[in-house]
């Protein structure tokens, strides 16, 4: 059963292959027969052979495997040629040759890419395909030509020369176009929606019939030739490889069908002039179509690298952000609100409980709250408010227990620069000092005094000062409020300074702006 599904699967295959060769043989004779409509300057040899761009192209989109049909499609095409079999053999064998030599190494050697995005595929495909390989055709069918008596050993360099600047020039001119047209890039939707494509279309269409179609200039026409190139600078830095592609195939094709009729400006006396003003012609504008549409396709892959980097770090600066936010809350939740609702429950558990304790322990925790809330305030917009409001917060509790709060707040530019995190550090400061006052010092006045620093007029000088008994720094709670109070100050730059007597406790904070 398997044997009888594989050989069914090689005569699919089979088939398959044999109609893609037809068709392939096929498309070979037409455009052989497009080059032969040519000027001839010797038999064989025309000024641009579209066959060898089409067989490149061929075997680079389908596979190597259609070979066959470049040597079949040549001995079709010579069926009416007077040269006989064995130099029309010659000729078929250096066409296919050429053809699965130069795919074989742009493969193999340049890793091609059909989509001829990148810089180095063009020059790949001119060095390997329309420089190196398109020897080989030129070598083999001129030697067949010349051992079967057709020229004479004089025009061999003559006919070579002809005959190596036809193929390469259909290497040149036709094998980019099919490969864009399958590969290319942008869509040819993107291509036809746009109105900026067919301003360049006709622009280049026009500027070129009218120096290679039009009246004759003389020099000023020959001048005149490289008009038509800014069209392709155009096409090549905004419409992609498919833009420079498409406009610099019908500059060829303008400039080389005026040519082989004997007008335009390369329409000259001597055949070797013809022959070199036209392909310098076709080698300038397909060069500057590579090189151009490279150069816009890495400009375009750097912009989308740079817009994918930038929306990375982004998201990456996004997530740092609610990493910090997180582990902001968490640490005010813990330091303050949790503090609070564990001494309730405490005291609860304990059995304790005096209703008075746990209402204040609750209005502590709820004022704790209020804290955090005001520094994610947006209406907060400067450190100046946030002190505000803390006060008011403050003021009740501390009349509750019977301490009076004097509190000075100057009038300080500059308040507005703090950030929310840095303001929420402030205050979490002076509430700690406020708290550490409520819970050991017994004092009965609290003053809170805020201005600027004597020494730095870019450092804010904050002073909480009690008249209690001072603070007892081996109690348990007061060394994780001063643990605290000195983390917050090291997270602001700032320098903290604590003084406990018996006649009370001050503590300094000095706080540089920020940048």
């Amino acid at each position: 059963m398997e044997s009888e599904r594989s050989n069914s699967y090689s005569r699919v295959e089979l088939v398959t292959w044999l109609w893609q060769v037809l068709l392939f043989t096929a498309a070979y004779v037409i455009a052989a027969r497009l080059g032969l409509m040519l000027t001839n300057y010797h038999d064989g040899a025309t000024l641009i052979w579209p066959a060898t761009g089409l067989s490149f192209a061929a075997l680079i989109l389908f596979g190597r495997r259609l070979w066959p049909g470049i040597f079949l499609g040549m001995l079709l095409v010579g069926l009416s040629s007077p040269l006989g079999w064995v130099p029309l053999l010659g000729i078929a064998i250096g066409n296919t040759l050429e053809a699965v030599i130069g795919v074989t190494l742009l493969i193999r050697l340049a890793d091609f890419r059909p989509t001829l995005e990148h810089m180095r595929d063009g020059v790949a495909f001119l060095l390997i395909i329309v420089v190196g390989c398109t020897t080989i055709s030129a070598t083999i069918g001129t030697l067949s030509v010349l051992v079967t008596g057709n020229i004479e050993a004089a025009e061999f360099a003559w006919v070579w020369l002809n005959w190596w600047l036809g193929v390469s020039g259909g290497a040149l001119v036709l094998t980019p176009i099919l490969l864009v047209l399958v590969h290319g890039t942008p869509s040819w939707a993107s291509l036809v929606r746009r109105l900026e494509s067919w301003l360049v279309l006709a622009f280049a269409l026009a500027s070129s019939l009218f120096i290679f179609f039009g009246p004759d200039l003389g020099l000023m026409g020959f001048a005149l030739s490289v008009v038509p190139f800014w069209c392709l600078v155009w096409a090549g830095t905004r419409l992609g490889p498919r833009g420079a592609v498409m406009t610099s195939f019908f500059l060829i094709v303008i400039a080389t069908i005026a040519t082989g009729t004997g007008v335009g400006p390369f329409a000259v006396e001597t055949k070797t002039e013809t022959m070199f003003l036209l392909w310098s012609y076709s080698v300038i504008a397909g060069v500057a179509a590579f090189t151009l549409a490279a150069v816009s396709e890495q400009r375009d892959a750097a912009e989308s690298r740079y817009r994918s980097e930038e929306a990375e770090r982004l998201r990456v600066e996004k997530q740092q952000l609610l990493l910090f936010e997180r582990e902001r809350l968490t640490r005010e939740m813990h330091d303050g609100l949790g503090g609070q609702l564990v001494s309730a429950l405490s005291m609860v558990e304990r059995g304790a409980a005096d209703p008075n304790e746990v209402a204040e322990a609750l209005r502590r925790a709820i004022d704790d709250i209020r804290i955090v809330i005001d520094s994610l305030d947006p209406s907060t917009t400067d450190l100046s408010t946030s002190l505000g409001k803390l006060r008011a917060r403050l003021d009740p509790l501390l009349r509750r227990n019977e301490i009076d709060l004097r509190w000075s707040l100057e009038d300080i530019p500059g308040l507005d620069t703090f950030p929310p995190e840095a303001a929420l550090h402030v205050l979490r400061i002076i509430q700690e000092a406020v708290a550490n006052t409520l819970r050991h010092s017994g004092a009965d006045s609290i003053e809170v005094e805020i201005s600027p620093s004597g020494d730095e007029p870019r450092q804010l000088h904050i002073s909480i000062r009690d008249n209690g008994r001072g603070l007892p720094m081996s109690t348990p709670s007061a060394g994780r409020g001063i643990k605290n109070m000195r983390f917050r100050a090291e997270e602001l730059g700032a320098v903290l300074g604590i003084d406990g007597t018996s006649s009370g406790t001050e503590i300094d904070l000095t706080i540089p702006f920020p940048c």
